[in-house]
């Protein structure tokens, strides 16, 4: 039976609906809530900025990419694109403070820890990281940059924590690339699962939490489940339709094995 069939599936579900006056009734709270980031922006006119940049992802614009945000705001694209994408201000600053804003709000001793990747569809080659690779939102092989997400789920809500772009092996080794899209020079070539580890780790030196969800990207990876063990950690991963499996009649036959689901 679908999950949508059961009972309690649909009143769920309506629960869940947001209307354009529940988001509109939020705007007022968006500068509260900002004010606990702003000071880690050293300059005015950043602190400016990453509020224009709120206001624009939770706007009623089609595309929420800097441009249209810029023009709603009646700023000058350039401006806005330049703090985005090469602005001096300290990212990981903001997600430390994130990471802790979640703890005060939602943290939980059976906090569950959600991996995820997605893609990004790209026309043009300029673009950080962009490349011929899966992209699930197509469900194809397409010219995409990938990222790499963690949520936080526990008893009173859920979060995103962190995110980290994937820079493939040629685009990592591109200095020329490299530097016309700034990137850090720490950033070095990472399988997606060691990078969806990464985030988890330092997400788990402020947030409780025992389980890691995840889909069959990080349930394929035989290494990622052996360090959530030494971790101590439950996961609940996907894998692949074939996968194979070792069920305990079988494992009493060396050599034996069978087929997963």
């Amino acid at each position: 039976m679908s999950i949508l069939k059961h009972p309690d599936a649909q009143p769920l579900l309506q629960d869940a609906v947001l209307s354009a006056d529940d988001v509109r009734s939020c705007a007022a709270s968006l500068t509260t809530f900002a004010q606990r980031y702003l000071p880690l922006f050293l300059r005015s006119e950043q602190r400016g900025h990453a509020l224009t940049i709120l206001q624009g992802k939770l706007s009623g614009l089609q595309r929420k990419t800097t441009e249209p945000v810029a023009t709603q705001a009646g700023l000058t694209r350039r401006n806005l694109q330049l703090f985005v994408g090469a602005g001096a201000w300290d990212d990981r600053a903001v997600r430390v403070e994130l990471r802790g804003h979640v703890a005060e709000e939602l943290a939980d001793p059976d906090g569950v820890f959600i991996l995820d990747g997605s893609g990004f569809p790209r026309k043009g080659t300029d673009s950080c990281g962009v490349a011929r690779q899966w992209c699930g939102r197509l469900g194809k092989v397409d010219n995409c940059q990938q990222g790499y997400f963690l949520a936080y789920a526990g008893r009173r809500g859920g979060a995103l924590l962190d995110a980290r772009l994937y820079l493939p092996a040629d685009w990592a080794a591109d200095g020329i690339r490299r530097d016309k899209t700034h990137v850090p020079a720490d950033v070095t070539f990472q399988e997606g699962w060691r990078i969806a580890l990464g985030l988890l780790d330092e997400a788990r030196r402020t947030l409780p939490g025992r389980w890691v969800t995840g889909d069959d990207e990080f349930g394929r990876a035989g290494e990622l489940r052996g360090q959530l063990r030494l971790r101590g950690l439950r996961y609940l991963l996907d894998v692949p339709c074939n996968t194979l499996v070792r069920t305990r009649v079988s494992a009493d036959r060396p050599g034996a094995r069978v087929a997963g689901p």
